[in-house]
């Protein structure tokens, strides 16, 4: 489905005052109202000083076109009026891209294209849609450079979405007209959503009408309840100290929940954690193939409510099944698995006959509903990872670590994340296993989701990389070299833009792969073998595996398919990575990158982590305050309440050392920056947390910047250029 068709007529009624009075009225009166709400909501918001159109009509109609994008921005994400109208871009340059809506935690994208009309008959052709997927192809291949000023002070957001293996992209149509767009138009729309989804479902494509724009300016005046009628079966009751019910409902029930009320269902969720679109492929799988099995491996939904009315269907069966109307009802927690219960009846009706275990709290004090909302977020969470530590190969893995090594390897979440240089958890050894195996699908599951990883079973990928009990030194060497290769790509990201960034970005573990794959097994398992020389090697390695990679998603996959798709298809990356080593077995140079892909080399005159280049400069002095934080917004989340909880953890002292230039306020240990942000992250249990981090944009002096902005100072008075960031 590209959206919802509905459109303005005769019969579409609007609230025509303030205490909520019905009055019918036709399109055009209503295109009039809707235009009046958008000036009060958005008038001294909305910047038009770029367009100097003398006409004040066509003044009037950009204005609210503009006002049209902040409008869907803020019934997306749930944002006031002020942020709604930043994420307007709308100008010269912007691509057919006229508003961005950006949730990093879900992570989602809407890339939204506005048309105003008075009449309601705003026009759209197949030419605006194709302006609009060039747009989308510049942002896949982060070519943010051409688009205009308003849209790049988004780049750095836009990017930290898409680098998220989970993302998803929209691209939203939004027009004020009644009538459906012209059927070449539609078929235009779904050749492109197919195209880009052809190896996976990264792209959506909405239209929105009249009437659904419509109905976006009444929800954010009146925001409607949302009310429930369903039938619940073997449940119980509590009265206090508030009432609720517990029982069982038919996946076909909840599925209609999310069918009537979309996203809506999720209002008083955390909005940071929802991630609405990215449906848990295994939830989908059990509710299709098993659904009688789904009850006992989910967890089930939790429902808050403003009143909760319980009729028995039958006074003969007190213990029956029972009739229940819930008003105000807000789902804030399981809403994975209403999205997977709703994607899976869509797909397969005997989906429907699953059993989901329903909680419903009734209660209208919102300081209570956001104490369970949370509570029920973040407490007593079991990860497919967690069962990992039942298996006693894991713990001799962790016995041999300590005693063959004198290393620590972590296993379960609760346990800290080693520092780099002590060890590594299983979370890590996954990921380099996965790089290593000869099988490239299955660093794409890593890539994918991590908790791919865990899945057991002949095929599962933990029987394959811990099923022939890897000895503690080929999993400690594959880790070395897997952080070696990440270290190399993050110190070569300045002299990549474009298209070769985001290769470089999205295909990481790809990358890894290629270099396991070169380097081979040899010495791997053997203590006597001088390891060292195989990661001296590394930076070299991936230099060229990257410029074959790139050359070969060019080549084999085409310069217009989205690269996070790309790298996401076991399918297209095994025929990728099969090129990029016959060319590396060859021993053939690569070809040069366009110059559309690299930094211009007066920009390379010198390679240094900012570390190196501020303690060589004493830019810092000894005993200097450094405070941390957090870069993205799910880091953000996950950091916070540990955080607050003493404010030493955010604190440490500079040391002029070049590899552990902190002293942290907490231990009175030293850190690289690097390591100690990883350290961060282990003690607050952030489950999601990347193998890698760059912890000199995280360390700042008060009033100075971050450790990179004061080193990109430094060079900056030497007429340097910082390019490489080393995780130090």
């Amino acid at each position: 489905m590209l959206g919802n068709h509905d459109h303005l007529g005769g019969e579409n009624r609007y609230l025509g005052s303030k205490k909520g009075h019905v009055v019918t009225t036709d399109a055009v009166r209503q295109v009039t109202v809707m235009a009046e709400a958008l000036k009060r909501d958005f008038a001294d918001l909305i910047d038009i000083t770029d367009f100097t159109h003398p006409d004040p009509g066509e003044r009037r109609r950009k204005f609210l076109t503009r006002a049209l994008g902040a409008l869907v921005v803020r019934d997306y994400i749930g944002c006031d009026a002020p942020t709604a109208a930043g994420f307007v871009v709308d100008g010269g340059q912007d691509f057919g891209i006229d508003a961005l809506a950006i949730s990093e935690a879900a992570p989602r994208l809407w890339l939204i294209q506005t048309k105003w009309s008075d009449k309601g008959e705003a026009k759209l052709g197949e030419l605006e849609v194709m302006t609009m997927v060039d747009g989308l192809r510049k942002i896949d291949q982060f070519d943010f450079a051409r688009f205009n000023p308003r849209f790049q002070q988004h780049a750095e957001r836009v990017k930290t979405v898409l680098s998220d293996r989970r993302a998803r992209i929209t691209l939203v149509l939004a027009l004020m007209r009644k009538d459906e767009l012209h059927e070449n138009v539609t078929q235009r729309l779904e050749d492109v959503r197919r195209e880009f989804n052809a190896y996976g479902e990264h792209l959506d494509v909405k239209v929105l009408y009249g009437r659904d724009l419509w109905e976006m300016m009444r929800r954010s005046s009146q925001p409607e309840p949302i009310n429930l009628a369903l039938i619940m079966d073997r449940w119980f009751q509590l009265e206090t100290p508030m009432r609720a019910i517990v029982g069982v409902v038919s996946a076909a029930e909840v599925a209609d929940w999310h069918v009537a009320h979309g996203d809506r269902l999720f209002g008083k969720n955390i909005r940071e954690s929802l991630g609405l679109t990215h449906v848990n492929a295994g939830l989908v799988r059990t509710l299709t193939e098993d659904p009688h099995d789904f009850w006992y491996y989910n967890n089930g939904i939790t429902v808050l409510c403003d009143d909760l009315d319980v009729k028995l269907r039958s006074k003969g069966l007190p213990s029956g099944p029972v009739d229940l109307k819930i008003t105000g009802a807000s789902v804030v927690n399981g809403a994975q698995t209403v999205a997977a219960v709703a994607r899976a009846v869509s797909q397969e009706e005997t989906a429907g006959y699953a059993f989901v275990n329903v909680r419903i709290i009734e209660t209208s004090d919102t300081t209570v509903g956001s104490q369970i909302t949370k509570a029920t977020n973040t407490q007593n969470h079991v990860e497919r990872r967690d069962f990992v530590a039942l298996d006693p190969i894991q713990a001799q893995i962790k016995d041999e670590f300590a005693a063959a090594l004198g290393l620590t390897y972590s296993i379960r979440r609760s346990e800290l994340e080693p520092p780099a240089e002590s060890g590594c958890s299983v979370r890590v050894a996954a990921v380099a296993l996965a790089c290593a195996h000869p099988s490239a699908e299955l660093a794409v599951r890593a890539r994918v989701a991590e908790d791919l990883l865990w899945e057991d079973g002949p095929k599962g990928a933990y029987r394959l990389l811990f099923g022939s009990k890897p000895s503690a030194i080929q999993i400690w060497r594959s880790v070395q070299l897997l952080r070696s290769v990440l270290e190399s790509l993050h110190a070569g990201q300045a002299s990549r833009e474009g298209r070769a960034a985001a290769v470089a970005e999205h295909g990481n573990l790809l990358v890894a792969h290629l270099a396991f794959q070169r380097i081979g097994r040899d010495g791997v398992d053997d203590p006597d073998f001088d390891w060292s020389d195989v990661l001296g090697q590394v930076p070299g390695l991936v230099d060229v595996a990257l410029q074959w990679l790139i050359h070969a998603v060019d080549e084999i996959i085409g310069v217009n398919k989205l690269i996070g798709a790309t790298f996401s298809n076991p399918e297209r990356v095994r025929s990728l990575v099969q090129f990029a080593l016959r060319k590396l077995d060859e021993g053939v140079s690569a070809p040069e990158l366009p110059d559309s892909y690299r930094v211009l080399p007066k920009q390379r005159t010198r390679r240094a982590s900012s570390v190196q280049i501020l303690v060589d400069a004493r830019k810092i002095k000894d005993g200097t305050t450094l405070k941390f934080g957090a870069d993205t917004a799910p880091e953000r989340a996950a950091l916070a309440d540990w955080l607050s909880a003493d404010p030493r953890r955010e604190t440490a002292t500079w040391v002029n050392d070049r590899t552990k230039p902190l002293l942290w306020a907490v231990d009175g240990k030293r850190y690289s920056p690097s390591g100690l942000v990883m350290r961060m992250w282990a003690l607050a249990e952030w489950a999601e947390a990347s193998v890698a981090v760059q912890g000199t944009k995280r360390w700042a002096v008060p009033g100075e910047g971050t450790l990179v902005e004061m080193a990109e100072a430094v060079l900056r008075a030497g007429e340097l250029s910082l390019v490489g960031e080393e995780l130090l």
